[in-house]
């Protein structure tokens, strides 16, 4: 079983050096002046509507939606620059962040997770929400794009 886990943790340490490094490495740092100039957010959403459409998003992919805790933030402008998996490129719109505290499978409450939705023209076009890479005390946590 040890050995089990060494050869886990030897493989896991490559993989998630290689997979931070490509990902900090092709993130190009904030937008330019120019780009923050020609940005288009897209039409304004309002917060009900956000976190309507944000709700029904989740309805479809929590595993017990009906016992979620959500904690809503402001909607505000923002971007964000996608990884080259991800299409690459800076993406302007409107951002909804919220915290979400959910029953997993066992019906216990899991902790607060980040997410993170993206609306552009009144639709939401990107969700990020906490993953994790490797296993057990060797788990690092991003932010993953979901949708």
């Amino acid at each position: 079983m040890i050995t089990q886990k060494l050869f886990q943790l030897f493989l896991a340490v490559p993989f998630i050096t290689f997979a931070l490094l490509f990902t900090a490495g092709c993130a190009g740092g904030p937008p330019t002046q120019e780009e923050l100039a020609n940005a288009d957010y897209g039409t304004p959403i309002s917060q009900e509507e956000a976190q309507t459409q944000a709700t029904l998003f989740l309805q479809r992919v929590l595993n017990d939606p009906k016992s979620a805790k959500i904690q809503w933030a402001n909607v505000r402008q923002g971007w964000v620059r996608n990884v080259p998996l991800s299409g690459g490129g800076l993406q302007f719109g409107y951002f909804l962040d919220a915290n979400i505290n959910v029953k997993n499978s066992y019906g216990a409450y899991i902790g607060y997770k980040p997410y993170k939705f993206i609306f552009y023209n009144g639709t939401i076009v990107s969700v990020y929400a906490q993953k994790e890479l490797g296993t057990g005390s060797s788990q690092t946590s991003y932010m993953g794009m979901i949708y």
